[in-house]
């Protein structure tokens, strides 16, 4: 077992943690109700406080929770288990090598040093043609796009909210395409939550949501939605 890092909160980490609404946990929920069966074990990495596990078991599966910290536990009544999503994490997560059908991982893979290597832990930690729910700010979307061109930083990544244990890694869809390729993963869902135009709390920032609605029509790519959120099924043996 690894040992658990002792740490210390900030303001700006209690804003980052609490980024992750009830409505993303809606989206993602709704998606294993369609592709999970009821029962099924299902693996919460980056479980926070548990908020997701806690519904999980509500919504009659079993939630494995796995988080870096114990820190913001506040489910009890759940056992945590505590892995560093920054190693090769599935041997701590599953010592006897057990692997599952199932995993959720929602808004985690930009706070790790290593997307490729955090994706390769997952792959090991699911059984043949097991579904990894992931999800990630969408660093592409129009607004994240106007947030970068009037201060050279992407939305959700500004100076406050990339902290160590918060967002150090964006995460674009082509890192995620060649990822998929390489381990062995392939797409069985894809798309965003709701869109918005909002790209700031200052009065200037009106200006930059205008920009966004005007130019939204010319640009290219994941333009819409704040979080990607991807249904991705493991290759089979």
């Amino acid at each position: 077992m690894i040992e658990q890092k002792q740490i210390e909160t900030t303001a700006s980490e209690e804003k980052i943690r609490a980024l992750v609404t009830p409505k993303l946990h809606d989206t993602i929920l709704e998606l294993i109700n369609r592709y999970v069966a009821k029962g099924t074990e299902i693996l919460d990495l980056g479980c926070g406080e548990g908020d997701f596990s806690r519904r999980l078991l509500d919504d009659n599966y079993r939630a494995i929770a796995v988080d870096g910290y114990n820190l913001y536990w506040r489910n009890p009544q759940i056992p945590l288990r505590i892995a560093n999503f920054d190693s090769e994490f599935a041997a701590t997560v599953s010592p006897d090598g057990k692997r599952y059908d199932a995993i959720a991982a929602i808004e985690i893979i930009e706070h790790v040093e290593n997307p490729f290597l955090f994706l390769r832990e997952c792959y090991k930690l699911l059984n043949p043609n097991g579904l990894l729910f992931l999800t990630s700010p969408n660093v592409e979307s129009i607004t994240s796009r106007i947030v970068f061109l009037y201060t050279g930083r992407l939305k959700a990544f500004g100076e406050t909210e990339t902290l160590r244990l918060a967002h150090i890694t964006p995460i674009f869809k082509w890192k995620v395409d060649l990822a998929f390729k390489e381990i062995g993963f392939e797409y069985v869902w894809e798309g965003f939550n709701q869109n918005s135009f909002h790209v700031g709390d200052r009065p200037h920032n009106k200006l930059g949501s205008l920009a966004a609605r005007l130019l939204r029509p010319f640009v290219k790519g994941d333009k819409d939605g704040e979080n990607r959120i991807v249904v991705a099924r493991r290759g089979g043996e």
